[in-house]
């Protein structure tokens, strides 16, 4: 069964998933032209003034890492660009869907913090690559536990049970999910990311930050953005167990290494300790925003 259709049977699995917001969609519209007056795109999301505020909040945010302050929607457009503020939308339209009385005691805990974290591990890889994604790898950093609110949302009692017993994360949790549901919160995540018609690199960047047998990691639209965010998941998971995040072990992860090092061919053991300890004493000690 191809990717695409077994995303589909998720989805109906799941079943009553949150609509896209209009404002977000309105917004997804005008950016979808090149040509876009800024004004007419910045008009449209601030008809959502609680969306623009948490934009703002983003794009400020030290996680973000932007050079300099951005006080308007209209400048933040300008300094960041439509692709890239189009991601930071999505990234704050799929949180407020997602944040229901159901999700509340998952969200209360670590999940922001660690959402946060792994958007910034994945921005900093990206940079560090030269890679032109327009904010992709930070979004889908700070999406890629999405699936674990749906599954929340959707099968409140049995999924925080089976949280709690799994441990809340790791390929123990997905083996969890994955017997008692049939799919994990990758595929969720990804079947979300699918259903509000998000581009194939993010979907694909969500449905394998866990490694995934069946579909390996060059299989992705774009391998380089899905294999960041499996490192920067395993490097922010690693520094939060052994309680010094400045100093994450390197994530032990083959198949995405083989990707990462095919950009930069030099990144032996060593060199990929030392590249991830200098990405989290940039990141350590960093709040994360409110949304």
């Amino acid at each position: 069964m191809s990717t695409s259709a077994r995303l589909e049977q998720i989805i109906e699995r799941v079943g009553d998933l949150p609509a896209m917001p209009k404002a977000v969609s309105r917004a997804l519209t005008l950016t979808d032209d090149p040509d876009v007056d800024l004004s007419e795109v910045a008009d449209a999301i601030q008809t959502d003034p609680a969306l623009s505020a948490k934009i703002l909040r983003i794009s400020n945010s030290p996680y973000y890492g932007m050079r300099q302050y951005v006080g308007t929607l209209k400048l933040a457009l300008v300094v960041l660009g439509v692709r890239e503020i189009r991601n930071i939308v999505l990234g704050v339209a799929v949180f407020d869907a997602l944040h229901t009385r159901k999700t509340e005691s998952m969200l209360a805990g670590d999940f922001w913090k660690h959402s946060f974290e792994v958007a910034a591990f994945s921005k900093k890889f990206g940079e560090h690559l030269k890679l032109t994604v327009h904010g992709e790898d930070f979004v889908t950093g700070l999406l890629h536990d999405i699936g674990k609110l749906v599954l929340m949302r959707q099968f409140e009692a049995e999924y925080a049970t089976l949280y709690a017993e799994a441990g809340g994360w790791g390929e123990t949790l997905c083996a969890a999910e994955d017997e008692a549901f049939g799919f994990t919160h990758a595929d969720a995540a990804a079947a979300l990311a699918t259903y509000w018609n998000f581009p194939r690199t993010l979907v694909d960047g969500l449905l394998l930050h866990h490694p995934k047998g069946a579909v390996p990691l060059r299989d992705a639209i774009d391998p380089v953005l899905a294999a960041i965010v499996r490192l920067a998941n395993g490097a922010a998971r690693e520094g939060s167990r052994r309680g010094e995040p400045a100093r994450p072990a390197p994530a032990g992860d083959p198949e995405a290494w083989d990707i990462i090092s095919g950009q930069i061919p030099e990144l032996d053991e060593p060199a990929r300790a030392g590249l991830l300890a200098r990405f989290a004493d940039a990141i350590a000690s960093m709040p994360a925003p409110r949304l």
